[in-house]
């Protein structure tokens, strides 16, 4: 388990008291550029980007929340768990949303309250609820719209934070503060995985499933005064080094490298990951992509806006939607930017109908996206929900 220093014990504190918280082609089928490195081929014309979504009308939840999760269930409804409430207090409500109807409806509630935690759909079509700021966990079964208790988890380091994916066999992989677990549904229990390569553990920012099986994990180590970028491999339950994100911050600032911070971590349809590292500034954020292939990280650039505690979506057309983020005094920002891997580059496009951060973000069916609660004016969170499509 992670020791804390001083500096990052505030540092994370201060989130606490803020939150408690993807080759294109030419008319002629020609490749136009090298998806994620920006990189043209001279003679072709590149595509133009997608045209600018909108957003819906305003849409209001059962409650104000922050810190929960939104999964997409099987029916395309889509449950929302857990979270933080007004003066930070934690949330064992659950509700559902109905994109046929546009409404909100209550569910069962969790068997205890708890924000900041992961849900990962199963598959047999359940939710695992884990974590958060309780080590216990939850399944959430729709066909009966009830969450019942399952095993704890192992670490302490997991009731603070984590990342979640499913993994090929079934099992559920999470990276948590200082250890990772994995989770069987069949027998309902948590058991730790082998250890990190980082010898004080990782507080991991993301863990995304890679199109081989392996996981990657980006966060910090050594009590996060350094980046940590690692790989879990399911097959052998071992974890080994690869390269690290070379996170700056955008010019006229010196080129010093910066520990990730509430970075997101998108697979893009070429198998490749875009990386986009969330900074506590008003300025633009490092974006990078990722090669599994090579293992290697490539930087390609800032994007328009900065997206501190957002969320990042990947469209059916490929695009990366980056949505929301946080203003100096803890207000949300309503800026979104949209990564075009064809050109490997930002454009801009039609922002939020409400700033937010810290709120969750939902491809739904019909390839529009949830975006759902979070902190728009700070304190105390939203209800407000929206539909951007």
């Amino acid at each position: 388990m992670i020791r804390m220093t001083s500096d990052c014990i505030a540092r994370r504190l201060l989130v606490l008291s803020i939150t408690v918280l993807f080759l294109s082609s030419c008319g002629g089928g020609e490749p136009c550029g090298i998806e994620g490195t920006g990189t043209q081929i001279q003679g072709c014309t590149p595509p133009s980007p997608p045209s600018p979504p909108s957003q819906s009308s305003h849409l209001t939840m059962t409650a104000a929340r922050t810190g929960h999760t939104a999964t997409l269930l099987p029916d395309g409804k889509v449950l929302i768990a857990g979270g933080f409430g007004d003066r930070f207090a934690g949330l064992a409500s659950a509700e559902l949303y109905d994109p046929s109807s546009g409404t909100f409806t209550p569910t069962g509630d969790m068997t205890t309250a708890r924000g900041g935690h992961t849900a990962t759909l199963l598959a047999a079509g359940k939710i695992l609820i884990a974590g958060g700021t309780s080590v216990s966990a939850d399944i959430y079964d729709p066909s009966t719209g009830t969450f019942t208790a399952t095993g704890n988890m192992i670490s302490s380091g997991a009731s603070w934070s984590g990342a979640s994916t499913l993994l090929p066999d079934g099992r559920v992989f999470i990276a948590a503060d200082g250890n990772a677990e994995i989770y069987d549904p069949g027998t309902g229990t948590f058991a730790l995985t082998g250890g990190y390569v980082a010898p004080t553990g990782v507080q991991a920012e993301t863990a995304t499933l890679l199109p081989d099986g392996r996981v990657l994990v980006v966060g910090c180590a050594t009590q996060c005064s350094v980046g940590s970028a690692e790989l879990f491999d399911p097959k052998t339950d071992t974890f080994s080094p690869t390269d690290l994100p070379r996170v700056t911050l955008p010019p006229p600032w010196p080129p010093v490298l910066q520990v990730p911070w509430s970075a997101t971590a998108t697979l893009l349809m070429n198998g490749t990951l875009l990386f986009v590292d969330g900074n506590d500034s008003e300025l633009a954020d490092d974006a990078e992509v990722y090669d599994p292939t090579s293992g290697t990280f490539t930087h390609i650039g800032y994007t328009l806006a900065s997206h501190e505690f957002a969320t990042a979506t990947r469209l059916p057309d490929g695009t990366i939607l980056i949505a929301g983020g946080q203003v100096p005094g803890g207000n949300g920002s309503p800026a979104v930017d949209r990564y075009v891997p064809a050109t490997g580059t930002f454009a801009g496009t039609a922002n939020l109908a409400v700033g937010r951060h810290q709120h969750t973000a939902t491809l739904l069916a019909d390839g529009t996206v949830l975006i759902a609660g979070g902190y728009s004016v700070w304190p105390n969170p939203t209800d407000s929900a929206e539909i951007y499509k």
